[in-house]
């Protein structure tokens, strides 16, 4: 099974809403790990639950950057997602007192970032914690960013054998504003950074053939059914995880 999730970092509406209508076009469910919206300056982000967790599953995706105070944080982001059921730190800020914390309100899973040359299943369960679940991504598409040669096609991920065993699941992960924006290159990341939470619709994937990121994504959707796609919420229960 293949679960693809997305960091927001406080992607604009606009940029989020137009990469998940790709999904949506192919009747594929992605996992969505949100920021506290409510600390975005720019004003161009806001609560998706109200308008995409009917389809997709809203995750939490709390920053603990600088911040001492973890309740406070966990807080903020349960009482604006209820239903999330997972979490994945921004800026990879964790610890036990954050997971303790998380796991009192609820949760029963964390995405831990790494990057493999291979593709792995679920990590071990952590043992203090039965109904925990620790899982890796072996993907993240901007690490791709830098590598130097890869060419953005299937051909780069070998995931024929993984995919179609329903007690595996394969994660990919990638931020709405690579895929918007079709990223090749950590120089094109690099250019946009400043302008993270604006919305250039000059320059979006709709406006040409696809050559990076969105080119990956649009491969993948395109070759592989839908049902083999899923949530990690989905996934957790099917597999009698939680």
């Amino acid at each position: 099974m293949i679960a693809i999730t997305f960091d927001l970092d406080w992607a604009p509406d606009r940029i989020v809403d137009e990469v998940v209508s790709v999904f949506d076009a192919f009747e594929v469910p992605a996992t969505l790990f949100c920021t506290n919206f409510l600390r975005d300056v720019s004003g161009n982000s806001s609560s998706l639950s109200g308008r995409l967790h009917d389809r997709h599953e809203i995750a939490l995706h709390p920053n603990f950057q600088h911040i001492a105070d973890y309740d406070t944080e966990w807080e903020e982001l349960v009482k604006l997602y209820p239903d999330a059921r997972g979490w994945r730190s921004h800026n990879g800020v964790t610890g036990w007192l954050i997971l303790e914390r998380g796991v009192a309100r609820g949760l029963r899973y964390e995405v831990y970032p790494a990057v493999f040359e291979g593709y792995v299943p679920p990590s071990a369960v952590n043992r203090r914690l039965p109904h925990y679940h620790v899982f890796t991504t072996a993907f993240w598409d901007s690490h791709m960013l830098n590598a130097p040669g890869f060419s953005w096609s299937l051909a780069d991920l070998p995931l024929r054998d993984l995919f179609e065993d329903e007690s595996k699941i394969v994660l990919l992960g990638f931020h709405p504003n690579i895929l918007y924006y079709d990223m090749r290159s950590i120089v094109d990341y690099d250019a946009r950074k400043p302008s993270y939470h604006d919305v250039d619709e000059a320059s979006s994937f709709r406006r040409r053939r696809p050559a990076g990121a969105m080119k990956l994504l649009l491969a993948l959707l395109e070759a592989v059914p839908s049902r083999y796609f899923t949530t990690l919420s989905l996934f957790g229960e099917r597999a009698g995880l939680w």
